[in-house]
């Protein structure tokens, strides 16, 4: 290129480091691209490398570079070694000038080297180094610029081969010449290392970071002892210290270097020398933070790697100086993140030491000398544990219960906020931070909790005493016991629920009774969180229940304690419902209270789940007046509301509808979501029967009740209909109320059919699907309801295909779709013949339909259509029955169509997220009409071009024998996935083998 092109380039070049333009800077660097395809783009890189201009210098490298990786077969053969010498000289000449430039030099020079070796070049670290030194000589670099650029060198070596994309001989070539070259690499950073005279702090940093990046690439620690023995000896430095610490980080690291003890214990005798007892301290007295936190990584670092041996060895005093150090670094000073990120470093070592004292049999302490006198046997880790071996674990367990005890103070600490004036000064970043850090610690506090046990809450417990009996006297006395509350919130699911000694404190007055209840918002919530939180320590003990209760009813009416307290009052109420039944009258009184006080609406309706769960206990001829009362009161507002304005009530009406569903929820058992589908359709089917309705008739009130219910629901249809959230909270009670299974709160059936009927023709909301597909569950398993269910399917069906019968409607209204076929997925599932009865003309329309939705794009109702087509599929029928004569009727008339979709949709016409359920379908109808989609296949796949130009008649050949010939749902799925890349470009991988 001559030098006005040359020009032209320099021009963009700077151009794209001025520009503040996006698009002009986009414009820029796809203009520069283009040069470097250029094949005259190997010259122009040596033509910038000569201008005085990092910016140019730097494009120049980065030419070479993306020339070597991506356009070596361009460069003519002769010009081979020209290209080396380019890249020596400008490597020499860059020495003096900035460090990205040299950096992005060495790249290119490894990437040629990888191009070459052996080949072209053998011996390429050595003479490498060699040509760095005579070259600095020649062109008069400095001695110390020259080794700046070899130790930058080295150390891009190790990092550019782990990167590099290398196969077979060439990859174990390199590797030969990387061992080769690494007597040199150590000998170089000896010379550095150890040299005394050395001054220079960058050359030292320098070549420890080399040797790290020799250490991550992975080499014999035979090689390296004194190296690492001299790393050791330079932590002493402060200057080097950082870089120091990284290099023995790398180190143990190393899995195969962990197994040398004396690595282990030269650097246990490095972290606890005088020398690095002094630094800690100055570190822990002036606050360092970039000091604490190498520490921290490295004192962390080595309890990781040898936490067996820290287990074991715990109760060595050099053991327990690091155990101190690290404690203190745990605790260091300040709030994360905002003052320092240390404290945060330890955690995870607590949480391995804790399970390695267990695997170990260190904890829990067994009194070893005590048990001998009392003649107790059973005191030996094993049968051939000596005694000093027995004592010596002891000690160190011992050992450990003092130290988690510390460890326990310090996170408490920890986890104390911020006062609220500096908390408001902290971004949402850093508030996120804290937050999950404090979590982290709660974690934490559990593994001392498994060391302590009962000492553990010793220790916390005094301290809130300590606390309460001094709050006129200490500073921010409420954050303190916050975070102590917050250490017990931390635990309590762990607490067993004998425990007599502590918890029950927390709910007498002297801790519960003398919280403060003005201005401690978070202490409060974190006190009823704390609360609920013992439900099953709770349960059992009256004694303590209402005082728990006590506490947590005030709050529900505070905005700002409301919504702990009601997650509270449930957990309570849903654990504890047994030990309640006697205080329901008082539970009345809270929900009738609270109802009157307006509180927030999600309150109110955990308020009404809560109540409701007692009530579900008692049995049927006592549950039904409480359970009367609730729902009444309920229906009695719904009523008033009903004759006001519709403009103004809407929202209070919804905030009802979700009171009554959260009533339904609270009377289902406990155990409905743990029964087999059996046993819940057993349920259902005695529901269904009208047994239980039978038992309640003679009950006063209940007729006028369900009869206010049916009123209350089809008004609320009548006035609402056309309002969607509305009605789907509508079908939510709905089909809450059916779970529950309680005659009070459903709809006798046929009403029930009729107001769904009425319902979806008003409005074609995708809820009264889904609420109809759960009625097909419950009541479909009775033969008699079999005519009104089909009846009901065929209006919905009728309903549903008129406004949606193209797939563009299919595609506007996916949740329609979604509900339309998951109704007929749970009809076929349960009630079968409600589908099968339907008109032989609606089932055609239906599987037209459900075809047409397997071509569309849209996600939802493609998955939908699938999944209805899979269970269609998959059904199982008696050979000459109704079932049986449609579903072949089927498959024969409309088989070749669906097969057109499932391969069209393999072919690449759906998303490939969807190969899952397209090739579900096909699996499962090959496999029961193999012979009829051997014939489909192969009148299908004749057609040239289908489903993608892209495959062979070979390739159609070996699919359709490939899926046909194998009934392994692995090969058949490797089968098709196979063909489905193939059909889409994404591969040319051959079956063999497979």
């Amino acid at each position: 290129m001559n030098s006005l092109h040359v020009t032209e380039v320099k021009n963009l070049v700077e151009q794209l480091y001025t520009s503040i333009d996006p698009q002009v800077t986009k414009t820029i660097q796809e203009q520069l691209q283009a040069i470097q395809r250029h094949p005259e783009a190997w010259e122009l890189a040596s033509n910038l490398l000569s201008i005085p201009s990092d910016h140019c210098r730097f494009f120049g490298a980065h030419t070479i570079q993306v020339k070597i990786a991506r356009d070596w077969n361009t460069l003519p053969s002769d010009r081979i070694d020209w290209l080396r010498d380019e890249l020596f000289t400008w490597i020499i000449k860059c020495s003096n000038g900035s460090m990205f430039v040299t950096r992005k030099l060495c790249i290119a020079l490894i990437a040629y080297a990888f191009q070459v070796v052996p080949n072209y070049w053998q011996q390429f670290i050595p003479q490498s180094i060699q040509a760095f030194i005579s070259g600095a000589q020649a062109y008069g670099v400095s001695t110390e610029n020259i080794n700046q650029t070899i130790l930058e060198f080295l150390t891009m070596l190790p990092e550019e081969i782990s990167n590099a994309e290398l196969i077979g001989g060439q990859k174990s070539q390199l590797m030969q010449e990387f061992k080769d070259g690494l007597p040199l690499v150590l000998s170089t950073l000896s010379n550095f290392l150890f040299a005394p005279e050395t001054t220079d702090v960058s050359l030292l940093q320098k070549s420890l970071k080399c040797f790290q990046s020799w250490i991550q690439y992975g080499i014999n620690i035979e090689d390296v002892a004194l190296l690492l023995t001299q790393t050791m000896s330079l932590l002493a430095n402060d200057e080097l210290f950082e870089a120091a610490a990284d290099v023995l980080l790398e180190g143990m690291q190393q899995s195969s270097w962990t197994r040398y003890n004396s690595f282990r214990d030269n650097l246990l005798v490095c972290f606890t020398s005088d020398g690095m007892k002094k630094k800690f301290a100055d570190c822990i007295q002036d606050e360092d933070d970039d000091l604490g936190r190498s520490l921290a990584k490295l004192f962390t670092t080595f309890g990781e790697t040898f936490t067996d041996f820290v287990a074991l060895q715990l109760a060595r005093s050099d053991i327990q100086c690091l155990m101190d150090m690290t404690l203190q670094l745990t605790g260091f000073q300040g709030y994360y993140p905002v003052d320092q990120e240390i404290s945060e470093i330890p955690l995870n070592f607590w949480y391995v030491l804790q399970e390695t004292l267990f695997d170990h049999g260190i904890i829990p302490v067994r009194q070893f000398e005590m048990a001998k006198r009392d003649g107790d046997d059973d005191v030996s880790l094993d049968s051939t544990t000596s005694d000093e071996q027995r004592l010596w674990t002891q000690h160190c367990g011992e050992t450990a219960v003092i130290l988690y005890q510390r460890l326990v103070t310090v996170i408490k600490q920890k986890a104390i906020f911020p006062k609220d004036d500096v908390w408001r000064t902290w971004t949402k970043d850093l508030k996120d931070k804290f937050r999950i850090c404090r979590r982290d610690l709660g974690d934490t506090i559990i593994n001392s909790y498994y060391v302590l046990r009962g000492d553990m809450l010793a220790v916390l417990f005094n301290h809130i005493f300590t606390v309460l009996a001094q709050w006129n006297t200490i500073s921010s006395p409420g954050l303190d016991l916050e975070a102590t509350l917050f250490c017990l919130k931390s635990v309590s699911e762990e607490i067993p629920a004998d425990e007599n000694e502590h918890v029950a404190k927390l709910f007498g007055a002297d801790i519960l009774g003398r919280l403060p209840s003005e201005n401690n918002i978070r202490l409060q919530n974190t006190a009823l969180s704390l609360t609920g939180s013992l439900a099953e320590w709770l349960k059992g003990r009256s004694e303590f229940l209402i005082p728990a209760l006590n506490y947590i009813v005030p709050c529900l009416s505070s905005p700002k304690l409301a919504s702990y307290a009601a997650s509270a009052f449930s957990n309570i109420c849903d654990i504890c419902r047994e030990s309640l039944i006697d205080d329901l009258d008082s539970l009345m009184h809270v929900y009738s209270t609270t109802s009157a006080a307006r509180i927030d609406v999600n309150v109110m309706h955990k308020v009404v789940e809560s109540v409701a769960s007692v009530i579900q206990v008692l049995p049927p001829e006592r549950s039904m007046g409480p359970l009367m009362i609730l729902t009444g009161s309920i229906l009695q507002e719904l009523g008033t509301l009903l004759v006001q304005d519709p403009a103004t009530t809407r929202t209070a009406v919804l905030s009802q509808l979700q009171n009554l569903s959260a009533c339904c929820r609270g009377i289902q058992t406990p155990t409905d979501d743990y029964q087999t589908l059996t046993a819940r359709n057993n349920i259902y089917d005695i529901f269904a029967s009208g047994q239980l309705t039978a038992m309640y008739t003679n009950v006063d009130g209940f007729e006028q009740m369900t009869f206010a219910i049916g009123d209350t629901v089809r008004r609320i249809t009548m006035i609402w209909g056309g309002d969607e959230e509305v009605m789907k909270a509508l079908s939510q009670f709905l089909e809450a109320g059916i779970r529950s299974t309680s005659p009070l709160l459903t709809l006798p059936f046929h009403e029930l059919v009729s107001l769904i009927d009425t319902g979806y023709q008003t409005s074609r909301f995708a809820s009264w699907l889904d609420t109809t597909a759960f009625v097909m569950t419950v009541y479909g398993g009775q033969q008699n309801n079999v005519i009104v269910l089909r009846d009901l399917l065929s209006s919905l069906t009728e309903k549903t295909l008129n406004f949606i019968s193209r797939t563009e409607d299919m595609e506007e209204h996916p949740d329609n779709v979604d509900s339309y076929f998951n109704l007929l997925s749970r009809v076929i599932q349960r009630c079968p013949m409600v589908f099968y009865e339907l008109s032989p003309v609606m089932l055609n329309t239906i599987f037209q339909f459900t075809i047409a939705g397997m071509g569309i794009q849209e996600r939802l109702a493609l998955k939908a259509s699938l999944n209805f087509m899979a269970d269609f599929v998959a059904q199982d029928y008696k050979e000459g029955s109704k079932m049986d004569e449609v579903i072949n009727k089927m498959i024969m008339e409309l088989g070749l169509q669906i097969m057109e979709q499932l391969l069209a949709g393999i072919g690449g016409r759906v998303p490939r997220s969807f190969s899952k359920p397209l090739v579900d379908v096909l699996y499962k109808l090959t496999g029961r009409y193999l012979e009829l989609c051997r014939h489909w296949l192969q009148i299908l796949l004749a057609h040239e071009g289908f489903p993608s130009r892209l495959v062979t008649k070979e390739d159609k050949d070996t699919f359709i024998k490939g899926i046909l010939g194998h009934r392994s749902l692995k090969r058949f799925k490797e089968y098709t996935n196979e063909f489905s890349k193939k059909c889409r470009g994404l591969g040319n991988t051959s079956f063999g083998g497979l």
